[in-house]
């Protein structure tokens, strides 16, 4: 396959379906260059074909890996270091809410893992073909139930107390620290770093839930955004030029909307990142630069 330099690329996490699947599609149809990670080879091939179908856009590959192993973050990364000279946005969409607490195989709460520590793990191992693009965009999915998360460094892991909603919304919590933590790290870079709440969205996910909490999430999905509402505002933080320079911020429905959450303060951010290093084994410098 080839690709034109003029070409914007996109690489996009949870893209094989919801939000992370009408997302690739929305930005295949303008044009994009698409990229996108899954854990299944046949869920893959078949949304490549779809993409090619439903948009005239011959530009869609995959990569295999599964953010739940650490060693596949890293592969992933290299190979697409290895392929790919420029990354114009990174999607950091993949996401899980679990009905109990699960460990991998790197000895990390699962919920953890997936939604912070292998997102926080990629970004970094990525900035070089970032920062190769004259204007990248980092794009980290978070929720409005970030502001029911807590931050507890001790109880990162949810080692106390666990709950599926409860360990989601800390992690989303850890989305927003790690997206503004990052933006200041980044500030002269070129490369913007933004979040985003993309309505409460009619997908699959959750689907791993069982008792009260599965029969809850079924009937409340009629009311549910459609995946195709919820992409928007990844794909309008993606495209559009209003928010080129705009880095740093949390939006709903195109707007940057006011954080509320007591967590929230530069300390915890600092320690969050420092944290984070420390469990993903990520080398930086010796001030931990970018």
């Amino acid at each position: 396959m080839s690709y034109s330099h003029a070409m914007k690329t996109v690489l996009i996490t949870g893209a094989t379906s919801g939000i992370g699947k009408a997302t690739a599609i929305a930005l295949a149809k303008k044009g994009f260059q698409i990229i996108f990670i899954a854990r299944d080879l046949h869920k893959a091939e078949a949304l490549k074909q779809e993409i090619r179908y439903v948009a005239p856009n011959d530009h869609i590959d995959f990569l295999i890996a599964d953010f739940s192993s650490l060693s596949q973050v890293r592969k992933f990364a290299e190979a697409f270091r290895e392929k790919f000279q420029k990354l114009d946005v990174l999607i950091n969409n993949a996401g899980v809410c679990l009905p109990k607490r699960m460990i991998t195989e790197d000895g990390f709460e699962e919920t953890f893992q997936v939604n912070h520590l292998s997102h926080f793990l990629l970004t970094n191992l990525l900035l070089d073909t970032l920062k190769n693009a004259p204007e990248a965009r980092i794009i980290n999915v978070s929720s409005s139930l970030y502001k029911s998360g807590t931050f507890d460094v001790s109880n990162l892991q949810s080692e106390q107390g666990f709950t599926p909603y409860g360990a989601y919304s800390n992690t989303k919590l850890l989305n927003i620290l790690f997206t503004l933590e990052l933006a200041e790290r980044l500030d002269g870079t070129g490369v913007t770093v933004n979040t985003l709440h993309p309505g409460v969205v009619r997908t699959n996910f959750g689907d791993e839930l069982t008792g009260y909490r599965k029969s809850l999430s079924t009937l409340m999905q009629p009311f549910f955004l459609s995946p195709e509402n919820g992409a928007e505002t990844s794909v309008y933080l993606a495209t559009s030029d209003e928010v080129k320079s705009t880095t740093g911020k949390y939006f709903e429905k195109y707007r940057v909307i006011e954080l509320e959450n007591e967590f929230i303060t530069p300390a915890n951010q600092k320690i969050l990142w420092n944290k984070s290093i420390e469990l993903s084994g990520l080398k930086l410098n010796k001030t931990n630069k970018l």
